[in-house]
Order: structure tokens, then C-alpha cells, then sequence
């Protein structure tokens, strides 16, 4: 099933980042991968970088911009997202970042969603060969083999189970 107004996000954020990730963090680490992964570029390939503005931080998270700067400097320091300027020149600290007119963000994911890749090669497999599967034999003939048994009461049925035990 495809999904047309969707954003991938890839899978190590929740297996591996979402413990460790404050809300704020979050918050613009989504924000970040719908403004990349979430959009396609005409190749059909999706987007590596955006430029995105404090302002535009503050407005789509409800973040004050000192929580905002703080945030991205946490975000950087676990190696999640990149800043960049309009070069492609690495803006590490808020010092570099500070004044900049066209601040880059990008998130740090190797996943499907950069290049449109398969990550599947093989083909599916499937798990049991008709001939082993427990349903085809094993299940079935128990069922047969209940059904033609005789009902009896529940007190025929308890008088069976004191004759075992004695």
C-alpha cells in the first residue's frame, strides 16, 4: 500500500533515538526529516537538505528560539542532524551559525527514503513448504478425528477421568 501525503521516517529513530530524545528534540528532528524525506525533487529523488529559520522552528514547534538553538546544538552533538550554509560548509557551534542568512538543515539517516533504493534484494521466501505445514496435516486430521468422536456428559465424561486416576 502506498501512501501519497505521507513522510518516511526511517526506522532508527524510534529503535534506537526515541528513548534518549527529549520532547523538544523531537519535535525538531520530525520537523527536519518531514522538510527533507517529505519531499521529492523533480529526479524523483528525495530531498537531502532544507532551509529552514528560527522563525519558522518556532512557529511550526511552538519552541522559544533560546530552546530552539539549545535543541539543534544537542541535535548536532548525537550526530542526528547537519547544519550547513548555502556552500555546504559544516556550522558546528552556534558561534558559526550566529548572523548566518541561509542556515541548512539536514537529518544524518543512511535509509531507504534518501535515494529511492530497495533495501530488499532477494525475493520472499516463504516460510513453510506446503508439504511440512502443521495445517495441511497434523491439525486437520485431529480435527477429523474429534468430530468423529462420540459426545458424551459431562458426568459420563467425569467418571471416565476417576476410572484413569484409579
Amino acid at each position: 500500500m502506498r501512501y501519497q501525503k505521507t513522510t518516511q521516517v526511517p526506522n532508527e529513530v524510534f529503535d534506537l533515538h526515541l528513548t534518549e530524545l527529549t520532547f523538544s528534540e523531537l519535535k525538531i528532528l520530525l520537523y527536519i526529516i518531514r522538510q527533507t524525506y517529505g519531499w521529492k525533487l523533480k529526479n524523483g529523488k528525495r530531498k537531502q537538505r532544507d532551509r529552514i529559520t528560527h522563525n519558522i522552528f518556532k512557529q511550526k514547534t511552538g519552541l522559544s528560539r533560546r530552546v530552539i538553538s539549545d535543541v539543534v546544538q544537542s541535535l548536532i552533538t548525537k550526530h542526528l542532524i547537519t547544519v550547513t550554509d548555502y556552500q555546504g560548509n559544516k556550522l558546528h557551534t552556534p558561534e558559526q551559525r550566529k548572523g548566518k542568512v541561509g542556515i541548512y538543515y539536514a537529518p544524518c539517516f543512511v535509509t531507504c527514503a534518501e535515494n529511492n533504493k530497495k533495501v530488499c534484494k532477494q525475493k520472499h521466501k516463504p516460510v513453510q513448504n506446503k508439504v511440512y505445514n502443521k495445517t495441511n496435516t497434523t491439525k486437520l486430521n485431529e480435527q477429523k478425528s474429534f468430530q468423529q468422536k462420540i459426545k458424551i456428559s459431562d458426568w459420563e465424561r467425569m467418571q471416565q477421568i476417576l476410572e484413569t486416576r484409579t
